[in-house]
């Protein structure tokens, strides 16, 4: 079964603020950066309770492979709630107190 991933306003903001800043670093590495999200997202939604839970009990991260983040979710039913895409090098409170 193929899971539905819904982004929080929160994490559509990382979405966005993260690939404007790659494609200010190099133009064309933003959508690269896009792209392995995306990769990313397509690898949760197939087996989204494979990846490990981090925090209370419900938040499970997966750790994208080229750039250093982590994308946080919660598993409801058919439903993946993605409520960070967060780079890890960032005090990770911004994120707990999303929840």
């Amino acid at each position: 079964m193929k899971y539905e991933i819904q982004l929080s306003d929160e994490a559509e903001e990382d979405l966005l603020e993260s690939f404007v800043w790659y494609e200010r670093k190099q133009p064309g590495l933003g959508d690269e950066f896009l792209a392995e999200i995306q990769n990313s997202f397509q690898l949760i939604g197939k087996r989204p309770e494979s990846y490990r839970i981090r925090y209370r009990q419900k938040v499970r991260a997966f750790v994208v492979d080229r750039f250093p983040f982590l994308i946080l979710y919660i598993l409801r039913e058919e439903m993946v709630d993605v409520i960070s895409i967060f780079h890890t090098s960032r005090n990770p409170k911004t994120w707990k107190k999303r929840i």
